[in-house]
């Protein structure tokens, strides 16, 4: 049982590698921008047709975009289209630009970052030119730079079922598949980015999350050790191939990568807490109180929930000397400023640490303790009622014992009425009763936990406490019979 806790903790503990990363900002990248600009030059199947007067003005503002001097590209076109669509001359006839005026225009607003103005400019060339295929990539491209994945695939698509092939269009076709889910149709299109383009760190990563996805973890985590001995700081790389190599069970590999991480000063608390978490896996008790110490050390605010997680998976574990030793660091982490609520948490932990170590007198007083702070808190109910029961067990004196049973049954009954722990003070009240072999009075109890959380063990169990009461009713019937 703790060791699925764990690994479930493991996987947990690396939730934040798992996530898409998306390709690195290409639309600020100076090449996009040259590309994407002075995307001009019109391929007959798939691009509009200009006139002469628009050939004219193309070769000017050719010149205008390579010396970046936009702004004066965009007037240039701005003042063309009033003179075609109105002309000051009567007698010259109101003419119509052509859409790759339209289209060229939309990457002037899109280079300006007006997204709205250029999204309209292409939708309008696409209107006026249906297979206009590179107003429909960059368009695409458009959407992808507002997060609109959904919008920017079937551009993509499109774009490709009319001949479009540049790297760009398919990794970002690739990145839209993949946060769509669609894993082996992004390592599809990742693979050929990749093919035309191998030197682009976003499409080796964008492959190995695709070969994540499907579970090809070996050939992900192969890609990834590429990409982190180009990139040896660049910590979502390691914690992406330590995800790998967690999954293959390769979990020697994976501490060797958060040690790098921490030596680099590049791990966070959770990246160090799956570290210890490994450690205890591996039965390094020692070397997991560092990490948790570490990881405690990395945050301002105590994460108490998980650092008290720490703790439990140390004293679970066997050593819960050092749950206690981290416990101390976690209390002067915490301060005079910790809240109630948290102290209350803090104190349960420790009542489970006493317990571990054997320390009845200790543990009875920290339960005095949070029956103070919080009498109705049905954990320190319920702990106060395994308590007194453990001592009723271990009593010898039959008076004194009698009484820890009673007072235990009291407990037990009070956390009982909070939902949160009626299961478990329900059974716990039930096998109370049965050590005591009063089997009628546990099998309320029994059904009450059984009618909370259904199982095949305990409804056995349930049964045989009935036979057990059933063949005491007899006896005592025949007795005074």
């Amino acid at each position: 049982m703790l060791r699925t806790i764990l690994v479930l903790g493991l996987l947990a503990g690396v939730s934040p590698a798992q996530q898409i990363i998306p390709p690195s900002n290409l639309f600020r990248d100076p090449g996009f921008v040259r590309d994407f600009v002075g995307s001009y030059g019109f391929l007959s199947d798939v691009e509009p047709k200009v006139s002469k007067e628009e050939q004219e003005l193309l070769v000017t503002v050719s010149e205008l975009f390579g010396e970046s001097r936009f702004r004066e590209a965009e007037q240039e076109i701005v003042r063309f289209v009033q003179i075609i669509e109105n002309p000051t001359d009567p007698e010259v006839p109101k003419g119509e630009i052509s859409p790759a005026l339209v289209f060229v225009l939309g990457n002037l607003y899109f280079q300006a970052d007006r997204t709205d103005e250029a999204r309209r400019a292409f939708l309008e060339a696409i209107r006026r030119f249906p297979r206009f295929r590179r107003a429909y990539t960059n368009l695409g491209y458009l959407y992808i730079s507002k997060n609109m994945t959904d919008e920017a695939l079937p551009m993509l698509q499109k774009a490709v079922e009319l001949g479009e092939s540049s790297p760009r269009a398919y990794g970002l076709l690739g990145y839209c598949h993949l946060l769509k889910k669609n894993a082996l149709a992004a390592e599809n299109a990742y693979r050929q980015a990749y093919l035309m383009d191998p030197s682009s760190r976003d499409w080796k990563l964008g492959l190995a999350q695709a070969l994540m996805a499907q579970d090809k973890f070996a050939e992900a985590s192969s890609l990834i050790g590429s990409l982190i001995e180009e990139n040896p700081n660049d910590k979502q790389l390691w914690l992406q191939q330590t995800n790998a190599l967690l999954a293959m069970e390769r979990k020697e590999e994976a501490m060797v990568n958060l040690e790098a991480l921490r030596f680099k000063g590049l791990a966070d608390e959770s990246n160090l807490n799956l570290l210890g978490n490994l450690y205890m896996d591996s039965d390094e008790p020692q070397l997991a109180l560092y990490a948790y110490l570490a990881a405690m050390e990395k945050t301002e605010k105590l994460d108490i929930d998980r650092t008290l997680k720490s703790a439990k998976i140390l004293s679970d574990y066997g050593y819960p000397d050092k749950a206690d030793a981290f416990i101390l660091k976690v209390r002067d982490k915490a301060g005079v400023s910790i809240s109630d609520e948290d102290k209350v948490r803090l104190m349960l932990t420790e009542v489970s640490v006493a317990q571990a170590k054997k320390q009845p007198d200790r543990v009875e007083g920290l339960l005095n303790q949070l029956y103070e702070l919080q009498p109705t808190n049905g954990e320190v109910l319920l702990e106060m009622a395994r308590h007194k029961d453990l001592l009723s067990r271990e009593e010898q004196d039959e008076e004194k014992r009698a009484e820890l049973v009673v007072k235990a049954r009291t407990d037990f009954q009070m956390a009982a009425r909070i939902e949160d722990v009626a299961y478990a003070a329900n059974l716990g009240l039930g096998q109370m009763l049965v050590r005591e072999q009063r089997y009628q009075e546990a099998l309320p109890a029994l059904q009450a936990a059984l009618a909370v959380k259904k199982s095949d063990s305990l409804e056995q169990y349930v049964s045989r406490v009935r036979r057990a009461a059933d063949r005491q009713e007899d006896r005592a019937a025949k007795e005074e019979s």
